[in-house]
């Protein structure tokens, strides 16, 4: 009796999924994935991480959650103070090669600040993205610690629009540093073959470690895989969203926000 229904629970699940989702659509179970935060909480302090890692990051100041993200929910951050931390844990803690992702929704044209980072409070790296003007329009900008910090100042070609959602991803291959904004290559910094400097350190999103500020806008999506990624997983991540691998080129993104809770 109790094995039938468990085979009725669980055909009516299938059944629920195959309602919701195409058959091209799977969930990501790439094991490189190591943080993914959807910001999809609505209220709290605790963001989840959706990836196998199951970290938790901790808002702070003035961190909240937001329903118009990109897909979802998002995070804002409402001034350069506000933070979320994550664990300084081994997940995190990657050297061989990287990718940092995520949608920003940038408010001010900051003369440097933090995106994503994980460094010490001395400033050795890790790894991080910043937003960063330095007195004109800010840009992206990508820094790997290998262990003295390699970046793409000065290298970008993309002014990203204040107020609108752009996707950047940050990538480190082991001789390469490759910086790409809406799914075009930005910026690229050959190294020779370098490991990242590992560092026992919280992960932030806004407000760095070093006390540099947080960037001032919203953010979604963050991802961070221990690998590269190729252009076309880039692209798949940017049109389709982390959590799914998905062959069409569309998805609703009323399913997706669903799905993603």
């Amino acid at each position: 009796m109790v094995k039938k229904y468990f085979r009725l629970m669980t055909l009516h699940f299938s059944l629920i999924l195959a309602v919701l989702l195409p058959d091209s659509i799977a969930l990501n179970n790439d094991s490189s994935l190591k943080l993914y935060l959807a910001f999809d909480e609505e209220n709290g302090k605790i963001a989840k991480d959706h990836s196998k890692s199951r970290l938790e990051g901790r808002l702070s100041g003035k961190a909240k959650f937001v329903k118009n993200g990109k897909f979802g929910g998002a995070l804002s951050l409402e001034d350069s103070n506000s933070l979320v931390q994550l664990p300084a844990t081994d997940e995190l803690n990657i050297t061989k090669s990287i990718t940092i992702a995520a949608w920003i929704f940038p408010l001010v044209n900051q003369k440097d600040s933090n995106v994503i980072g994980r460094r010490t409070a001395a400033n050795v790296g890790g790894y991080c993205i910043q937003w960063s003007g330095l007195g004109a329009a800010a840009k992206v900008e990508t820094w790997i610690g290998l262990p003295v910090w390699q970046g793409t100042r000065n290298l970008q070609n993309t002014e990203p629009k204040l107020g609108k959602w752009h996707h950047v991803v940050a990538i480190y291959d082991g001789n390469e540093i490759k910086q790409y904004v809406n799914g075009r290559l930005d910026a690229y910094l050959k190294i020779p073959d370098r490991e990242i400097a590992s560092q026992k350190v919280e992960l932030h999103i806004g407000k760095a470690q070093t006390g540099l500020p947080g960037i001032v806008g919203k953010i979604d999506e963050v991802a961070i895989y221990d690998r590269a990624l190729t252009k076309d997983e880039i692209k798949s991540d940017m049109q389709k969203g982390v959590f799914f691998s998905v062959e069409p080129s569309e998805k609703l993104a009323t399913k997706w926000a669903t799905l993603k809770r």
